[in-house]
């Protein structure tokens, strides 16, 4: 059995935008030409939870009444049936937890990207409802087992920890299931085989992100700061909390007024918290996406670093890779990883608070 397990690791990449450096105009007054650029996915508190890829784990193809016993923590079988180390087992399309031991597992009718919070109710022993079987389909495969779309399974643990688990497929190597292939049952690759994503919280709450660390971002390097008690960094990202290095000097504050407007630092008004919200939570929407964080158009964030530099600062995206919020597979919660952040910045370096963008 070929086991992938890892731990979630979030990276920050950055794009500098061809806008080049601005010309002073000549004076020898005038501010330091500044240069935007772009952060993208700067992780918001997405990196400390224990994350999994599992392959082909049913041990026991074909076997009647044999079940395969996983635990989420180490990733790998567990061969006591009795135990309290294992999670979920599976048998054929059957999936169930630990009940014995405490445990449970539920489904829930939302997509594995945008599950955030774990129910800390309605847990059974068993549930068969993560598939669906395709029978005598007049399209598609015939007599398949397929998870799911936007469906998630939520799993209670025998420590009391919650997870949330995402099938991939039920079929050894998990194939195309589109393919000529795929479709002759004679050619079918095995079935008995599950492959799913799984992330775990392992704090003992039912929040499937981390709540008490930030990432810090500096904006002269346009990287993550791992020192949170130094200067070296100007804002913290925490979900959708925002924080300025106030500690050392820093502040921040949100203006009505667009990026590319924006050619002056006010004076006064810097707090260590963002005060203002950046963003809408479009809960049940009657139109567009529901249940979405997503920038407030015109607003624009500006800092006062930790080394009295000021920069200014649009929210892009809230989403992993900036996806068109606008399509359909957004609006049906097919969608990227929250808790990234793309945002586009500019610094003055000169120590002025007028961003010179001639």
């Amino acid at each position: 059995m070929d086991n992938k397990y890892t731990k979630l690791l979030a990276l920050a990449s950055v794009l500098i935008l061809g806008f080049g450096a601005c010309k002073s105009s000549g004076g020898g007054d005038d501010p330091a030409p500044t240069t935007a650029k772009l952060a993208e996915d700067i992780p918001a508190n997405v990196n400390t939870l224990i994350g999994g890829f599992a392959d082909d784990v049913q041990d026991h193809p074909g076997e009647a009444g044999k079940f395969t016993f996983y635990n989420l923590d180490i990733g790998d079988t567990i061969s006591d049936s009795l135990s309290s180390d294992w999670d979920i087992a599976f048998n054929g399309s059957t999936i169930v937890a630990n009940s014995e031991n405490g445990g449970g597992i539920q489904i829930i009718e939302a997509a594995y990207a945008s599950v955030t919070e774990a129910p800390t109710t309605g847990f059974s022993d068993t549930n068969a409802s993560w598939y669906n079987y395709t029978g005598e389909a007049p399209t598609g495969p015939k007599h398949a087992i397929l998870p799911k779309e936007n469906t998630t399974l939520i799993v209670k643990t025998s420590e009391g920890n919650y997870a949330k688990i995402e099938i991939l497929s039920y079929y050894k190597g998990n194939p195309d299931t589109s393919t000529d292939e795929f479709a002759n049952l004679a050619t079918r690759p095995a079935s008995g085989y599950f492959t799913f994503n799984y992330t775990l919280q392992t704090d003992g709450t039912a929040k499937l992100f981390h709540v008490d660390s930030y990432t810090f971002f500096d904006f002269e390097t346009s990287e993550t700061v791992e020192d949170s008690l130094s200067s070296q960094w100007d804002l913290g990202f925490n979900a959708t909390t925002i924080i300025a290095n106030s500690g050392n000097g820093g502040g921040v504050q949100l203006l009505n007024i667009e990026f590319e407007l924006v050619d002056e630092a006010p004076v006064s008004g810097y707090e260590a918290t963002l005060a203002e919200k950046w963003y809408n939570y479009t809960g049940e929407a009657a139109s567009g996406p529901k249940h979405a964080i997503l920038p407030i158009e015109g607003k624009t964030l500006v800092v006062k670093t930790a080394d009295e530099k000021y920069a200014k600062v649009r929210i892009i995206s809230y989403y992993k890779g900036n996806p068109d919020t606008s399509s359909e597979d957004f609006a049906n919660f097919i969608r990227p990883t929250d808790r990234y952040y793309t945002i586009e910045f500019a610094i003055q370096t000169d120590g002025s608070r007028f961003f010179n963008n001639d």
